[in-house]
């Protein structure tokens, strides 16, 4: 089905609570970047409403709680999954269970963000998913004429146990089209970053020279503009809301599954691209 409105992309969101639907919707169709050219935006408050908008339209875009009044955010991103092509999804949601987060991953959600974490955020990751969007569909250029960056995609795994910097890297090599590169610890990996510019950084926290939250505090400070995506054996919530808090875009704890990694990472990297022109 074509897009009703090439110049306009087509947003889904859902949510159970009125007042959330009615900010996003005023912030997607005239709040700063937006101002200029704004979303059309279809509101659904729940499971069975999500479902029969999907049925109805296609979307550039699907904002989603996980908890609904009527079951989960896990049956429509099972029905976003089936459409041709998947819409990237973006989940809005207060903090989920650790294994309906890795559900939703398995599913094909694109990027978590946790209510509070300011508009800011949700402005920034909206942009990136419907500029890649734009980009796979309708073959444009970038505003300044530049083409995007078709190279490999650079991946850096920084991680002090050779068996698992090794076993990442292999995962992450059976992805096509990039090039991975390894470091044995925080330090070695801050300056590797530094020189090398990766896409996507998988990085661990426990590590005797330079743990991964210093490390991923020096990377933020440097000025880096990769995705940091902290792999590691820590189960706790605390630990990966401070993680996100410091900059990183993801946590996922180890041990991992490849068909979730690799999802995850390929989604990373298409966004990276964007960020980093």
């Amino acid at each position: 089905m074509p897009r009703r409105d090439a110049a306009r992309p087509h947003v889904l969101l859902v949510d159970d609570n009125q007042s959330v639907l009615e900010f996003i919707t005023e912030v997607l169709t005239g709040w700063g970047p937006f101002d200029g050219n704004p979303c059309v935006v279809m509101t659904a408050t729940g499971v069975a409403e999500a479902i029969e908008r999907l049925g109805s339209g296609r979307y550039d875009l699907i904002i989603l709680d996980m908890v609904l009044h009527d079951g989960n955010g896990l049956e429509v991103l099972e029905r976003v999954r089936d459409l041709d092509p998947p819409p990237p999804s973006i989940i809005l949601s207060a903090d989920d269970p650790e294994d309906l987060r890795r559900r939703a991953r398995e599913l094909g959600a694109s990027i978590f963000l946790r209510k509070g974490d300011g508009v800011e955020s949700l402005v920034r990751e909206t942009i990136s998913l419907l500029d890649t969007q734009s980009e796979v569909e309708e073959g444009v250029t970038r505003e300044d004429g530049s083409e995007p960056d078709d190279g490999p995609g650079r991946i850096l795994v920084v991680d002090d146990d050779p068996l698992v910097s090794d076993a990442l890297a292999s995962m992450m090599e059976l992805i096509e089209g990039v090039e991975v590169r390894t470091a044995g610890g925080g330090r070695q990996g801050l300056e590797l970053a530094k020189t090398w510019h990766p896409h996507v950084i998988l990085l661990d926290i426990a590590m005797p020279d330079m743990d991964g939250r210093k490390t991923l505090q020096e990377m933020i400070a440097s000025g880096l503009k990769s995705r940091v995506v902290m792999v590691s054996a820590f189960r706790d919530a605390d630990i990966a809301r401070e993680c996100v808090d410091l900059g990183a875009v993801d946590y996922i704890p180890k041990p991992v599954d490849f068909q979730f990694l690799k999802r995850a990472i390929t989604g990373h990297l298409t966004l990276a691209r964007q960020e980093q022109g």
